[in-house]
């Protein structure tokens, strides 16, 4: 490799004046045990910053002496990181693990592991910080996130599930992984498998011809879980129940009010594609009565709305989408990964741009066998 008149100069620095590059080096406070390091970016949320050095590496050196030297460098990854330095000859196992193949490099990794970035070679202090920023933007808590996480989670204590079901999607919209993202997609999952347990007793209620208490049960999951994965499936069922004698006369008329009143309440809260639905739902099943003519009336609302339909088209390619990513895990379960990788290829055509698209990018290369950009790493 040829060596650079900055190289060099570089390097002769080094050795003339070990003592000044240590001085600016050391206003960083870096780590050196890694498994400590990543416990404690775990406990306290920080996200981290490890930097593989080596000896006689003169552009470690020149990192060191320019950009960590920089004050606003230095602040930003002692407040806001867990730097880590981390000397190749002594880890060469973790090199390995992280494919570390230049010096230096360092690895912007969030406070799961999870790498975010990987700066391989020389970055001036302006260009660092960007990088730095960026990473604190992609696992930062925003604000607004965290006041409609705790919205929701009160709100879910208080089994207002549906409101809860909302704003938690609303924080998972961007399809990233910050801390509090993940406790939402942890929370939206329980509130799915609480659903879903209630469509299944639902179905035993009617293999058991127990039609009026299967009917109460998705009346209730309907209302209850509005947003869920279950909730469409319900009103589907719905749709049949109410064909049958049991379901006529004074539990037909309950039904359609508690329809139309949770209509009303996704119309308030500008869920306009559940209101459409509910709204469809009353036309076609009860027709015959008042509450299918209000519930015409707001859908024809929504509809000569523009800016209310292009949200419920958005909604409805967000449901569409995730519909075919689960598709093509039912096929990879049926064991038939060329169906699986076809439903995933129309995600990537169909829906570009989009956090599903992303998902199912990763996947297919996940099926492929090849590495994922969304890789981690755990301790040893």
């Amino acid at each position: 490799m040829r060596l650079t008149l900055a190289t060099l100069l570089a390097a002769v620095g080094y050795l003339l004046c070990p003592a000044l590059a240590s001085a600016q080096f050391a206003d960083i406070q870096f780590r050196h045990d890694y498994n400590e390091t990543r416990k404690e970016a775990d406990k306290k949320g920080l996200p981290l910053v490890l930097y593989f050095t080596t000896d006689n590496c003169p552009w470690c050196v020149k990192l060191q002496r320019d950009t960590f030297a920089d004050p606003a460098v230095a602040k930003v990854m002692n407040d806001k990181f867990v730097p880590l330095k981390v000397f190749a000859s002594q880890e060469p196992k973790l090199v390995e693990l992280l494919n570390v193949r230049a010096f230096p490099t360092i690895i912007l990794a969030g406070p799961d592991g999870k790498i975010l970035m990987t700066v391989e070679g020389y970055q001036d202090a302006a260009r660092f910080h960007d990088s730095l920023q960026r990473v604190l933007a992609a696992v930062s808590n925003p604000d607004w996130m965290l006041r409609d996480y705790q919205i929701a989670v009160k709100s879910i204590g208080e089994k207002d599930y549906a409101k809860g079901v909302a704003l938690l999607k609303t924080i998972l919209e961007d399809g990233k992984t910050r801390p509090v993202q993940v406790n939402a997609a942890n929370l939206l999952q329980q509130l799915e498998q609480q659903a879903a347990a209630e469509l299944a007793q639902a179905k035993q209620m009617l293999d058991k011809g127990k039609t009026n208490e299967a009917s109460a049960v998705l009346t209730k999951l309907v209302k209850d879980y509005a947003g869920t994965t279950a909730a469409p499936e319900a009103a589907g069922m719905l749709t049949s129940i109410a064909k049958t004698p049991e379901i006529k006369g004074v539990q037909r008329l309950t039904r359609a009010r508690e329809l139309l009143a949770q209509a009303k309440e996704d119309y308030r809260t500008e869920q306009w594609l559940c209101c459409l639905d509910r709204c469809d739902l009353l036309s076609a099943s009860y027709g015959d009565l008042p509450e299918a003519r209000e519930a015409k009336q707001m859908a024809t609302a929504i509809r000569s709305n523009p800016e209310w339909m292009q949200k419920s088209c958005e909604s409805m390619t967000t449901r569409l989408a995730d519909m075919y990513l689960s598709l093509a895990e039912t096929w990879l379960q049926k064991g038939q990964p060329q169906q699986a990788m076809l439903c995933l290829e129309r995600v990537i055509l169909t829906f570009p741009g989009t956090r599903q698209a992303d998902a199912a990018r990763a996947r297919m290369l996940q099926l492929q066998g090849l590495p994922s950009q969304q890789t981690g790493f755990q301790p040893r």
